[in-house]
């Protein structure tokens, strides 16, 4: 056990390559540093409650503002981290006065659940802020102090937050840039490229970085249309197409280091061939499909790019993107015909009934109980109630076995800053696992509570479980109701799904395409956006709903790749239309052979895309053909075909009007 945690340790401590990270090693000792003093300081001037404010302030501030370079970070930092001191200084106050409490949980707890509509970063921000509001509002941590003290000390947490991410990231900022978009040469699958083109438009959208994620979605592009082809062939050939892909890969991973580096005078020779050149000497047919040549070309506008590193910015979006973004968002999702807006109104409702029990409780070993709810919720899941009587045992569970610790363990309130650094040093995965972050705030508030309380501490230990039980009983208790009193997915209907998903995509996709060629269609475009955006969202928390196991079964796993899939073609074709009007028509091959995938062509092939004119556009262009070969072969496999690609069309029916309500 030791030596795993101490392997884990020095992993952490190290970079790619193995080597010591002295950023990081820079970063523990500061974490260490500044959580034994504050724990002295608590310990010596009594100050052991504003010492937790400022260190989960801190936790919370990089959850939510860390990830990407240091510039984007920095540019979320700045708008986020005022709210978070504002939560974490009147959280407090307004537990005293519980009307106002009860709206500003429920606000908070709506909204976080709305938020990922908008995005990733949206969605870890706004869950973020959930966290933060339910810890201070309800679990009495901080409500014995003034507050200009509880304002002290959360900006306290937010101004070392901003210390220790400017220590990790000020000696190469753009590193979590040049990572994510060396990402896309080493991880097959939908998404990839959205996500890295994502970090690379927040970080200031430099050309070079731009030219090789041009280059490598070109490549990503002919390697899946390859891999496609492979299935319509015979074996001697689906082998030949598949050694190019194999070859073509150890290239990219080649160039993905080249990539990472912070400088690049030259590439080794390994980085230098041309994967169908390899495989043809090795004899064999001599004739290459036209994607195999797409491979090198995409690798060759990625060997260029990293050579030279032009720094100077890409064409920026048109004007107005953001915002029409957000419009659409707040129009496909405010709706009872939304999963999502479903969801955040269970949340809502769960919470607001949890706080009418504490209320009615008062009684200090109720402050995890609205905590512990929401681990059972899971905000992530959309409709799904599966996994959440696995959630509602283990949190229980957990807190008995904390109780019982707490009891027999002396010098219990250390676990407090253990806990503390421990989260200030696993950042990383707070962010992806929102139950882990919940479950650390339920251990704090706990322990805190209990070490404050008059009482015996077993009689302590019993309180604090049966009030966590109580909260995941109301979680059940009301996503269950809210199956019967609103409209549901219960009986998920995958096919149905995936057909409306399609067709509101390509009619996204289509509007799109006739304004690359001149019509005015905005009111379409608008109404078409904003039904692709509700579909995907909705097909994205399908896979929930199959199954109540933890692992993940086939149709899980297929109707998951189509979800994800259509998602990234849609938000592809959603930024494309917002590219300006000269480089609209540079898509304009790749939105028609997109457009066939969908409607069930067989055929699969790259398009004449042009090069060298607007990378932020020709990288769009390939993606969408990588994401929608994705897209197709998890139809075929959704729709049960035994031979993907060959001698059938799927016919994908008009399913409802454009008309969004």
């Amino acid at each position: 056990m030791a030596g795993s945690v101490l392997k884990r340790v020095r992993a952490r401590l190290a970079t790619e390559a193995g080597a010591p990270d002295p950023r990081q090693r820079q970063y523990a000792v500061l974490v260490a540093v500044a959580v034994v003093g504050a724990t002295a300081l608590g310990w010596i001037f009594d100050l052991h409650t504003p010492g937790i404010v400022a260190g989960v302030t801190a936790v919370f501030a990089l959850v939510a503002t860390s990830g990407q370079a240091l510039r984007s970070d920095l540019h979320r930092f700045v708008w986020f981290t005022p709210a978070l001191a504002l939560v974490m200084t009147l959280g407090p106050v307004l537990s005293n006065v519980p009307v106002l409490a009860g709206i500003a949980v429920a606000s908070v707890v709506f909204g976080a659940g709305m938020l990922p509509a908008m995005g990733e970063h949206y969605r870890v921000g706004g869950q973020t802020l959930a966290a933060a509001t339910l810890f201070s509002t309800t679990t009495g941590i901080g409500s014995d102090q003034s507050v200009l003290v509880l304002l002290a000390s959360s900006v306290a947490g937010v101004a070392f937050a901003l210390l220790l991410r400017v220590l990790v990231g000020l000696g190469d900022p753009t590193r979590a840039t040049r990572i994510a978009v060396a990402g896309t040469l080493l991880e097959p699958g939908p998404g990839v490229v959205e996500l890295a083109a994502s970090a690379w438009r927040a970080d200031g959208a430099s050309t070079w970085l731009g030219q090789v994620l041009a280059g490598a979605a070109r490549f990503r592009a002919a390697r899946e249309t390859l891999l496609a082809q492979a299935q319509q062939v015979g074996r001697l050939e689906a082998e030949r197409l598949r050694e190019i892909v194999a070859e073509a890969d150890r290239v990219a991973a080649q160039l993905a280091i080249a990539v990472r580096s912070r400088a690049c005078s030259g590439l080794p020779a390994s980085a230098r061939l041309d994967p169908a050149e390899v495989v043809l000497r090795r004899g064999g047919r001599q004739d290459l499909p036209d994607a195999a040549r797409g491979l090198n070309q995409g690798l060759d506008r990625i060997r260029a790019a990293v050579v030279e590193r032009d720094e100077t910015p890409a064409t920026p979006p048109a004007p107005g993107g953001r915002r029409e973004r957000a419009m659409g968002a707040v129009r496909a999702h405010l709706s009872m015909r939304s999963s999502l807006f479903r969801h955040a109104l269970r949340c809502t409702l769960a919470v607001g009934v949890g706080m009418v029990i504490v209320l009615l409780l008062n009684d200090p070993s109720e402050s995890g109980l609205l905590l512990a709810l929401y681990v059972v919720l899971q905000p992530a899941a959309r409709d799904s109630m599966n996994g959440a009587l696995e959630r509602t045992g283990g949190a229980v569970l957990g807190v008995v076995a904390l109780a019982a610790l707490i009891t027999l363990l002396p010098g219990a309130y250390l676990l407090v800053p253990l806990v503390v650094a421990a989260m200030l040093v696993n950042i990383d995965r707070l962010r992806t696992d929102y139950r882990t972050l919940l479950g650390a705030l339920i251990v704090i508030t706990v322990v805190d509570q209990a070490m404050q309380l008059d009482r015996p501490l077993v009689n302590v230990a019993i309180s604090f479980a049966a009030n966590s039980a109580i909260g995941a009983a109301i979680a059940l208790s009301v996503g269950y109701v809210s199956y019967l009193v609103l409209p549901s997915s219960a009986l998920p209907d995958v096919r149905g799904a995936i057909r409306s998903t399609v067709w509101s995509v390509s009619e996204l996709l289509r509007s799109v395409r006739a304004a690359g060629q001149g019509a005015n269609l905005r009111q379409a475009l608008h109404s078409a956006h904003v039904l692709a955006m509700r579909r995907t969202q909705d097909l994205l928390g399908m896979p929930a709903l199959l199954d109540g196991n933890d692992e993940e079964t086939e149709d899980e796993r297929v109707t998951r790749d189509a979800a994800v899939a259509l998602d990234a073609l849609r938000q592809d074709v959603a930024t494309l239309a917002f590219r300006p009007e000269t480089e609209r028509a540079i898509a304009v091959p790749a939105l028609r052979a997109v457009d066939d995938l969908l409607a069930g062509k067989t055929s699969a092939k790259i398009p004449d895309v042009a090069e060298n004119t607007a990378p932020a556009t020709e990288l769009l262009a390939s993606s969408l053909v990588e994401n929608a070969l994705h897209a197709r072969a998890a139809i075929d496999r959704t729709f049960g075909y035994d031979s993907p690609w060959k001698s059938y069309t799927i016919s994908f029916v008009r399913p409802e009007r454009l008309h969004i309500k």
